[in-house]
């Protein structure tokens, strides 16, 4: 264990001292208030015992101690406090010289009190020590500087004063065990505390891992719709779906090592991804070598069918030079519907926003109509996209588990 304990980065220090003196804020104003109300009953109870002059000398110095107690009341509330620690070595300093003039009043009162100026010194000395344990907070050097201080100015006043020497080493032992125990707490709380801090601090940046990997996969929007326990489930009337197929892709696995084979896939969802973030297309998954993506989603910045037949020709272009450059024969085929869409999130693990109807089956269907490194699109598709798309002559086929549907293919 270090003797000082201190964080490596001065930055994290920084944080780790303000936290704590905000944290320490209300135990402090209840140990300044323990204080204040602790020198009201002995003004209260002194008049009653002491003459006239001791009263007012005890006062004055009573005062002096309070004044300065409140005035750190006052501190206290400010951003001045929290940001410069070293304002608690000016109050400790403050309060020794008042405490100096404390022990001289009580001691002038040593025929009432029974107590000599010698007690007096080793009983509010102590009782400062202790209470400036507490009171020295985040900062335990200035609280060692400050205490050590105080031990070589006991020591001093020791050695002066007119005692026989097995008094003089009784009381500084008492002394000490005062000194040792508060260092020690003054210690400890502040290790307690630093462990605290760097363990929030690791729960915090696991927290950011976890949201960086939730909104990787969710947009952030949902994310926070369930992490606040809402059920995710929303209804879309006018969502462009995007199926991209990889045609060839079967073949390439039979000649090609696995390894290098998933390399060349993950290279072509890349490519799809970096694609559709530059027309706005929201990705939504892979289904083996297919690549599944919609316009006008939760997460789409573009809401139109053009953007998708956009994301689609610019997709087949970016292959097609790769596969050129590499006389690789991989060719897609890409199929847009345009309707109605629910999507959601179901289930507690694997979490993915998706995309649910008839509109996902007629665009997987369509897909499989489409020419390679072609673009086919239905009836709806076409309709709202007609006066910006150049398109062959209809086609009417009959789709898997739909019947005749017209589709239309994009000339490239």
């Amino acid at each position: 264990m270090a003797l000082i304990n201190r964080f490596e980065d001065p930055e994290v220090e920084r944080r780790y001292v303000e936290s704590e003196r905000i944290a320490r804020i209300p135990a402090s104003r209840a140990l300044l208030w323990i204080g204040l109300l602790t020198f009201v009953t002995y003004l209260t109870l002194n008049p009653m015992y002491f003459p006239r002059e001791g009263v007012i000398q005890y006062n004055i110095a009573a005062g002096v101690f309070m004044g300065v107690l409140g005035s750190f009341l006052l501190v206290i509330r400010t951003r001045f406090y929290i940001e410069k620690p070293w304002i608690d070595l000016v109050l400790f300093v403050a309060l020794t010289v008042a405490m100096g003039m404390l022990i001289e009043a009580l001691a002038a009162q040593a025929a009432i009190t029974g107590i000599s100026r010698f007690g007096m010194a080793i009983v509010n000395m102590g009782i400062l020590v202790v209470f400036a344990s507490i009171g020295f907070v985040a900062n335990t050097r200035l609280y060692l500087l400050w205490a050590v201080t105080i031990l070589l100015l006991y020591i001093g006043f020791l050695i002066q004063a007119d005692r026989a020497l097995i008094s003089k080493v009784y009381t500084f032992t008492n002394f000490s065990t005062f000194f040792v125990f508060a260092t020690f707490v003054n210690w400890d709380i502040d290790r307690r505390a630093r462990k605290t801090f760097a363990a929030n601090m690791a729960l915090d940046a696991e927290k950011r891992r976890s949201e960086e990997l939730l909104y990787n996969v969710l947009p952030e929007h949902v994310a926070a719709r369930i992490k606040s326990g809402e059920t995710v489930a929303d209804s879309f009337s006018n969502v462009s779906v995007i199926f991209v197929d990889v045609v060839g892709f079967s073949t390439l696995a039979k000649t090609m090592p696995a390894s290098e084979l998933v390399a060349q896939l993950n290279r072509f969802f890349l490519l799809a991804d970096e694609v559709a973030e530059r027309h706005g297309i929201e990705k939504v998954k892979t289904i083996g070598d297919a690549y599944l993506a919609v316009s006008g989603g939760t997460a789409s910045t573009a809401s139109d069918a053009l953007a998708a037949i956009a994301f689609g020709r610019e997709l087949i272009a970016a292959l097609e030079e790769i596969t050129t450059a590499e006389g690789v024969d991989v060719k897609l085929r890409v199929g847009i519907h345009t309707g109605p869409v629910v999507g959601g999130v179901i289930g507690s693990s694997r979490l993915a926003y998706d995309y649910w109807g008839d509109t996902m089956n007629i665009a997987s269907r369509i897909e499989g109509t489409a020419h390679h490194n072609g673009i086919a699109v239905s009836a709806a598709t076409y309709h709202q996209t007609r006066d910006a798309v150049d398109y062959a002559p209809p086609e009417t086929l009959t789709l898997k588990g739909i019947g005749e549907t017209e589709v239309y293919r994009v000339k490239m």
